[in-house]
């Protein structure tokens, strides 16, 4: 332990200075902590075209891989995939707006009363789960985190604003994390929603997407100098992720729908990446040869989109036809052409290289300098079970994709 925690010191401080079911026994080290960080849309490549030091010796200090998300690759059914372990036909949050045939309305994580209303959200999120087997979570920002789930929430949780600053919210979690130790929480989980905003508006390959890039890693190197002021940071894992990558738009690759269809016979649309269709079933066929004739994008039956999606079974909240574009284009419903003014998104197919992103792993339950093969960030879930030693509630994980990550696995 002599050995391993002399080696953490020097690559997280001197190096930041320079530059089914899992087998969730506890580690033989013993009791140990988790804080995560989310970065928005932290494209997996951007790292590289960036001088991010910090993260460069996280990778060095433990392990890294480029991952990609479950689908759809969107903010809010991202990160609960990665709280509960379920994709999100599974936990209810299909997309961040959607239609619930149920309620008659459409329904977003955006506001206030919807997120609240009964069954909104599915699946037992990872605070909860630690709560459960008494541990303490404490949760900053988290999406999903600020509503009660079956009734029960982290010890503390944190509702999302943009006004405290990185500095603000790292110390935050600096401050969890250096009280007594019978006061410190087992679970942290923070999160940032930058790089994501500056590339939707300049678009993933902007000078001001790696201007953020490197602000976050000037955040976490100060973070990193701090955090080992607690009384447990020879036991704290830490892991620096994202939900999703992100691809360029242009006003060249543009589509209405509109014109392409009987309006007669569409019910309703939910914009978007997918963009969801409604369609009288019985124009559904026709609707779909049109769409595919089109070109530029897929469009399937709900019940017949292909497995590896993992989409297309919630039975209230996906439309009959579900489309999505070639990534890096944008889908309408208009009457007249509508500009496209966003120079980036997200919510294209997740297996594309431009909706990955980045997994950093460090602490004593990680092997070091060690590249993991790709995984679909569901198995978060699992992986944290792992590191806190409890028992994971029902997911859609698979341990086979993670467990080579671990020590004395």
């Amino acid at each position: 332990m002599k050995k391993y925690t002399f080696f953490l010191l020097l690559i997280l401080l001197t190096g930041c200075a320079s530059s089914r079911k899992a087998h969730v026994s506890a580690t033989p080290d013993g009791k140990q902590y988790v804080v995560i960080l989310s970065m928005d849309a932290f494209r997996w490549d951007l790292a590289g075209r960036s001088h991010t030091p910090t993260l460069d010796s996280l990778a060095r200090a433990g392990t890294y891989a480029e991952i990609y998300p479950v689908y759809p690759s969107n903010t809010f059914p991202s990160h609960y995939a990665m709280a509960t372990g379920l994709h999100p036909d599974h936990h209810g949050v299909v997309n961040n707006n959607f239609y619930d045939r149920k309620i008659g309305r459409k329904l977003s994580v955006f506001d206030a009363e919807d997120v609240r209303l009964p069954g909104f959200w599915s699946g037992e999120p990872i605070w909860n789960t630690a709560e459960r087997q008494g541990l303490t979570a404490n949760i900053f920002m988290w999406p999903g985190s600020e509503v009660p789930i079956d009734g029960h929430q982290a010890t503390v949780w944190t509702p999302y604003s943009s006004k405290p600053t990185y500095y603000q919210r790292a110390d935050w979690v600096i401050e969890a994390m250096t009280r007594p130790e019978a006061e410190i929480p087992e679970l942290v989980m923070w999160y940032f929603e930058e790089p994501d905003a500056t590339m939707h508006t300049y678009g993933p390959d902007s000078p001001q997407a790696v201007a953020q890039a490197e602000h976050i890693d000037s955040v976490l190197r100060y973070f990193f100098r701090e955090i080992r002021r607690s009384p447990v940071f020879e036991r704290i894992n830490f892991i620096v992720t994202a939900d999703h990558g992100m691809a360029a738009l242009s006003p060249e690759r543009y589509i209405n729908l509109m014109p392409l269809l009987d309006t007669t016979q569409v019910i309703r649309t939910v914009p978007g990446t997918p963009f969801g269709l409604e369609v009288k079933e019985e124009y559904a066929d026709t609707a779909i040869r049109i769409l595919r004739r089109t070109g530029h994008m897929k469009a399937w039956r709900r019940e017949q989109m292909p497995r590896r999606f993992h989409y297309g079974t919630h039975p209230t909240r996906l439309t009959n036809i579900i489309v999505i574009p070639e990534t890096g284009w944008t889908l309408d419903y208009a009457a007249e052409t509508r500009p496209v003014r966003k120079r980036g998104t997200h919510g294209f197919d997740n297996r594309d290289r431009d909706m990955h992103m980045v997994f950093y792993a460090s602490g004593p339950a990680f092997r070091k300098g060690y590249r993991q093969g790709s995984f679909q960030n569901q198995n978060m879930y699992l992986i944290l079970c792992r590191l806190l030693g409890i028992e994971p509630a029902p997911n859609d994980g698979e341990w086979k994709d993670v467990k080579r990550m671990f020590r004395n696995k």
